[in-house]
């Protein structure tokens, strides 16, 4: 087992900085502001709860040293470096060598490593190659949740996901940031239509109820659309979403390509897209071609204000709200059917910080990484230099000092609130994307029905498996 997990490890390099991988978005100043919080050494070993052992392991006297691994930008290698300084001025007995640079070559290295037993004390890791790294029974990282870390600013609906590091009911690593879906929403529209339409975002609500605010917002005015949406945001976002919701997860076994939607679930879910367009809940599949793709903040009707609000991904938020900059904007809560396996609706994080179970000093790096996410001059210094921070009050902070929009704040204080799975790689290919949006854009036209769409997307999806030879 353990020759095919090294086999594994070699081959997932190939494949490491996908999504949140090779860059430092968004682009912010991450520098300490005047109005920071300063702390003493004794403020910091206590600031949790559970992280005392830690702590004072850091404070002992004995001089260690410490191995920190991680890829970025100069932005995030300034942020991290002032951390670093931070931690090394109240812990003088620790010296924490960084390793840094870019993504390429990062997997590869970190793999020999692993297999050579030569790895960092601390390291950031690719959730996406994680996986492969805790497979059989290989042990190459700390349950930091079985040594007590503090993870009490995290949501437990977050931290506990796989893709965020929790495997088997082990922590074996920390989320650096959160990204995700969003309902952005156009506060001022919603104002004024919402004793008239009945609708509240703040509280929970259907595919059902959404479809049905949609019909009555377009008659209240047929120039206004509940969302603004196009193909591909309704493939990426709703059509997935509601997939997970009803079967418990992905389209398809990653492992095995087996389907795991029937005919009758797959037409349920194009009888969901057809609702929208025939109840003109988004607006028409002709008008949206020409705003495709990440486009959706060009559109006129959403410059205007035409819109109560729109699906798109977090990251996007600033883009939105730049293009109509005289609207207020919030984030909604987000639908989910009667029923529900799963809420659905998932927070990615870009990396993980992980302890080698190696390590010969795992309180010293336990205690580092206790500072790094838990103490408010930490989170300030490092901003958003790893996307959305991940805990509570490193998305306060940030919004405090003006380096994190509030709207995408909220959108992710939203978001942490609901369960999932993780999305595989074969579910979500470009193949696989291009199969659905040329069945939801059908649909959008009136010219397939949701129960011929549903065959013909079973056909080309056992097609498409049935190229990849999997064994």
């Amino acid at each position: 087992m353990k020759k095919r997990v090294i086999a594994a490890l070699m081959a997932a390099g190939m494949m490491l900085m996908m999504a949140g991988c090779g860059s430092d978005a968004p682009k912010t100043d991450s520098g300490t502001s005047d109005d920071s919080v300063e702390k003493t050494e004794e403020e910091a070993d206590a600031g949790a709860e559970s992280g005392e052992a830690p702590a004072d392991a850091a404070s002992s006297g004995e001089q260690v040293t410490l191995r920190f691994s991680w890829w970025g930008g100069d932005e995030r290698l300034q942020a991290t470096l002032g951390v670093i300084e931070q931690f090394e001025e109240l812990h003088p007995n620790v010296k924490i060598e960084p390793e840094y640079g870019g993504s390429d070559g990062y997997a590869d290295k970190l793999a020999t490593q692993l297999a050579a037993g030569t790895e960092p004390d601390i390291m950031q890791i690719d959730p996406a190659y994680m996986s492969s790294l805790t497979m059989g029974d290989t042990d190459y990282f700390v349950d930091l949740l079985a040594d007590g870390f503090d993870f009490s600013q995290f949501d437990e609906n977050y931290i506990s996901m796989r893709v965020n590091g929790r495997y088997d009911g082990r922590q074996l690593g920390i989320p650096t940031g959160m990204s995700g879906p969003a309902l952005l929403l156009n506060q001022d529209l919603v104002d004024q239509l919402k004793d008239e339409i009945g609708f509240d975002f703040t509280q929970p609500f259907t595919w059902d109820d959404m479809i049905e605010w949609g019909r009555k917002v377009h008659e209240y005015d047929e120039t206004l659309y509940l969302i603004e949406d196009n193909k591909d945001m309704i493939e990426a976002i709703m059509l997935g979403i509601y997939s997970m919701q009803l079967t418990g997860g992905t389209y398809m076994d990653e492992e095995t390509g087996q389907q795991r939607l029937s005919v009758e679930q797959w037409t349920e879910l194009y009888t969901m897209v057809q609702q929208l367009y025939e109840n003109n809940v988004v607006p028409p599949t002709s008008y949206m071609a020409a705003y495709s793709g990440d486009a959706l903040q060009t559109d006129p009707n959403w410059i205007a204000g035409k819109y109560v609000g729109a699906f798109c991904h977090n990251s996007l938020i600033a883009n939105m709200t730049a293009a109509n900059p005289d609207a207020n904007y919030s984030a909604g809560n987000l639908p989910v059917m009667e029923n529900a396996i799963v809420g659905g609706w998932k927070a990615n994080c870009p990396q993980l910080m992980a302890v080698s179970s190696r390590s010969e000093n795992i309180k010293e790096a336990e205690a580092f990484l206790d500072y790094f996410f838990n103490d408010p001059a930490a989170q300030e210094t490092l901003g958003v230099v790893r996307s959305t921070p991940a805990t509570s009050q490193g998305r306060e902070i940030c919004e405090k000092i003006g380096v994190l929009d509030p709207v995408v704040a909220q959108s992710a204080s939203v978001l942490e609130q609901y369960t999932s799975v993780e999305t595989d790689k074969l579910s979500s290919s470009t193949e696989v994307q291009q199969i659905l949006r040329d069945q939801i854009e059908a649909i959008g036209f009136g010219v397939t029905t949701p129960e011929k769409a549903a065959e013909e997307t079973l056909s080309l999806l056992e097609n498409y498996v049935s190229s990849l030879n999997i064994q």
